[in-house]
Formats: C-alpha cells, sequence, structure tokens
C-alpha cells in the first residue's frame, strides 16, 4: 500500500468514526429529550379545582409548558398573555399548560383574580425538577417550554418572554 492510498484509507476511516460519532450524540440527546416528554407525560398534577389532570392528555398536540409562581412579578407579567395566545391558538393543536410552585389554593386564587381561561396546575415546588429537566439548571421562574407534537422540545426561555417572542413560536408552527 502506498502511502498516499494508505492516507486516503485512513482519511476514510476518520470520517466514518465522526459520522458515527455524530450519529451517536444525536440519538441520544433525541433519547434524553424523549425520556424528559415520557417524565412530563407520566406527571398528574392537581388543576385550581382539585381535580387530577394527567398531562398526556396532552399528547400529540403542540405543548407550551410555564413554570411560574404567583410570588414572581414576571410570571405574573406574563400570563395574560399567555391567556389571550391559548384563545388564540386552541383551534391549531396548541395547549399552553402553567404549571405553578404552589399549591391549589394559591393557584385558584391567582386565576380568578386575573381571570385566566388557561389551564393552571398546582405543582409545588416539586415541579422545580421538572423545570431542571427541561434545562432549567437556576432554578429560574418563569422557565418556558414548546413541545412538539412528538414531545422534542423546540424552544425554551428562561426568564420572561419577550413581547411577540411567544407569538413568534406559535406562529412558525406547521
Amino acid at each position: 500500500m502506498t502511502r498516499s492510498a494508505f492516507i486516503r484509507f485512513a482519511a476514510l476511516i476518520l470520517v466514518f468514526a465522526l459520522v458515527g460519532a455524530f450519529v451517536v450524540a444525536t440519538v441520544a440527546r433525541r433519547n434524553a429529550q424523549a425520556s424528559v416528554a415520557e417524565r412530563l407525560y407520566a406527571t398528574s398534577l392537581a388543576d385550581a379545582q382539585g381535580h387530577l389532570q394527567a398531562l398526556s392528555q396532552w399528547r400529540g398536540q403542540y405543548l407550551v409548558v410555564n413554570f411560574w409562581a404567583t410570588w414572581c412579578a414576571p410570571c405574573v407579567a406574563e400570563m395574560p398573555q399567555l391567556d389571550r395566545l391559548q384563545r388564540q391558538f386552541a383551534g391549531r393543536n396548541v395547549t399552553i399548560v402553567g404549571i405553578g410552585m404552589e399549591g391549589e389554593q394559591q393557584v385558584r386564587e391567582f386565576r380568578d383574580r386575573l381571570g385566566l381561561g388557561l389551564t393552571l396546575l398546582a405543582g409545588g415546588y416539586s415541579a422545580l425538577s421538572l423545570a431542571r429537566d427541561f434545562g432549567d439548571d437556576q432554578g429560574v421562574l418563569p422557565y418556558t417550554v414548546l413541545l412538539s407534537t412528538k414531545g422534542e422540545v423546540l424552544h425554551s426561555q428562561a426568564g420572561a418572554l419577550q413581547p411577540g417572542q411567544m407569538q413568534a413560536w406559535l406562529t412558525g408552527l406547521p
């Protein structure tokens, strides 16, 4: 084997190794996202009326999950926008769900005070672990995630949504 043939052969092996590593990393990332989504879909939380709601009921839809708290000023400020967007995009296979860091009573009082119609769930502080699974390593609130109909994370935002940001996310959906 000549030196140039050996170099071509080695380069070919290197290319195959890099492609293989890329494929393995891509599959691992998709599996990790799928397991996070599966954990979310396996969760049931009480709504403002105290009825247990399985998040799996929204499997197959575009699902916006907003982690929030009543004591979080940016969370409170963006809730009316999320409520408007839920009404606007409801016919397009989109559901927006707020998972509060408090109990049912606080969630119910908050919903009633603001006159919100979107689904608000009482996750308590344990809901922070769900937010962490989606990348909120610092425990920032609000934290918003948009999942595809297949449970893939399409967008996420730590902190308040910028004006029009969620509208842009949802308008760009197929």
